[in-house]
């Protein structure tokens, strides 16, 4: 059996996986993104007062619920992973180059745009939140 073409379908699957995901999720139901922005303004305020008064940081600590979409973004760096691991055997077997190289790039293509989607949308949030602690007299 050809490894490579078992990586390169399970790199595709992932990627158009990461696609949706982007475009047509989030899934499970998300809190508005101004109760989110408010929510963490305040909370980083409070937070700043409170060490300027010298009161001690008391940690608050949370678990997380496992929702559709927390589960689409494990699912996808886990195909685009074995995608590549795949590719690396089909290699090593000495299966055609082009196999090799079509599973390696459509894993990684399916990682990288998770993780840099992920990454974009965190920067935007954190200038809102700032622009938003500005504009509240913050900073």
């Amino acid at each position: 059996m050809k490894l490579g073409y078992i990586g390169i379908a399970l790199g595709s699957i992932a990627l158009l996986l990461a696609l949706v995901s982007f475009w047509a999720g989030p899934f499970s139901p998300q809190p508005t993104l101004e109760s989110l922005v408010a929510e963490k303004a305040a909370s980083i305020r409070s937070a700043a007062l409170d060490a300027l008064a010298g009161k001690e940081d008391v940690s608050k600590t949370y678990t997380t619920q496992w929702t559709v979409d927390k589960v689409i973004n494990v699912i996808i760096p886990l195909l685009g992973g074995l995608a590549v691991i795949l590719a690396v055997v089909s290699y090593v077997k000495k299966e055609p180059t082009r196999v090799v190289g079509g599973a390696v790039a459509l894993g990684i293509s399916a990682i990288a745009f998770q993780f840099i989607a992920m990454y974009v949308m965190v920067i935007l949030f954190v200038l809102l939140v700032i622009s938003v602690i500005g504009t509240l007299g913050g900073g």
